[in-house]
């Protein structure tokens, strides 16, 4: 059995994406698996009811998956975590969220949990941010990066706040949110690699219709086409990847 958890260099970088991803990824390798977001801010009205946009998301790939059942917290304003449950007056309780990733990895063997934004996104008005929460759990984060320009600061800098914190690396997935040049992306993950000394797990490419892209069988096989499997499974062994 297994947790990790993934988070990303800033907000919209691609984590449902690529949580969405694993869970195919894991279960075309045999992997039992249950992706969860248990902080959900930016809720969707639909048929009358709100509902966890990144759950729906995972439910491309496992229809079989109750949005209920994957999202423990679900807060209507598009904002930070912190904010939203302030204004709608909700307490987020850890230790239940803990209770509840344990109950999913014994039912499961694997647990993907996706995180809120990027560390430092506040999840409490107190300043506990998402790095500290990582911290608590001590599991090995799947860092998400953009492929394109900027991507080498804001990654490196993630690292070197994981790395602070003692917490396990698995590695990188850049996610292509544009048409990105490739000779850029290409020396994006050199350099990466060169200058934090974490494995790249693999890539992304980019998809103009990344939910259609999801829900066919084959065509999202094509995403994760480059991963490398034994670096997740290292992660899910809990051994330590922050060496290239």
């Amino acid at each position: 059995m297994a947790v990790l958890f993934v988070t990303g260099t800033d907000t919209d970088v691609g984590k449902t994406v690529v949580t969405t991803l694993l869970t195919s990824f894991l279960d075309k390798h045999g992997y039992s698996n249950f992706p969860f977001k248990p902080i959900q801010s930016g809720a969707v009205e639909q048929d009358g009811s709100w509902v966890a946009p990144d759950p729906e998301m995972y439910r491309l790939v496992r229809g079989d998956i109750q949005a209920g059942d994957a999202c423990l917290y679900l807060l209507k304003k598009a904002c930070s975590p912190h904010l939203a449950a302030d204004l709608e007056g909700v307490n987020i309780d850890f230790s239940l969220i803990r209770t509840r990733i344990e109950e999913l990895e014994t039912a499961n063997g694997t647990v993907i949990v996706e995180g809120a934004g990027g560390l430092f996104v506040p999840l409490t008005t107190g300043g506990y941010c998402v790095v500290d929460w990582m911290e608590e759990l001590a599991v090995p984060a799947i860092i998400v990066a953009k492929a394109g320009v900027g991507t080498i600061n804001h990654t490196v800098l993630t690292i070197e706040a994981l790395r602070k914190r003692n917490l396990p690396i698995a590695g990188v997935i850049f996610n292509f949110l544009h048409n990105e040049e490739e000779t850029v992306v290409k020396d994006n993950m050199k350099m990466v690699r060169r200058l934090a000394g974490v494995p790249i797990i693999g890539s992304v490419p980019y998809c103009e219709n990344i939910r259609e892209a999801l829900a066919d069988v084959e065509e999202r096989k094509q995403f994760h086409a480059d991963w490398d499997i034994e670096l997740i499974r290292r992660a899910m062994k809990s051994e330590s990847t922050t060496t290239a």
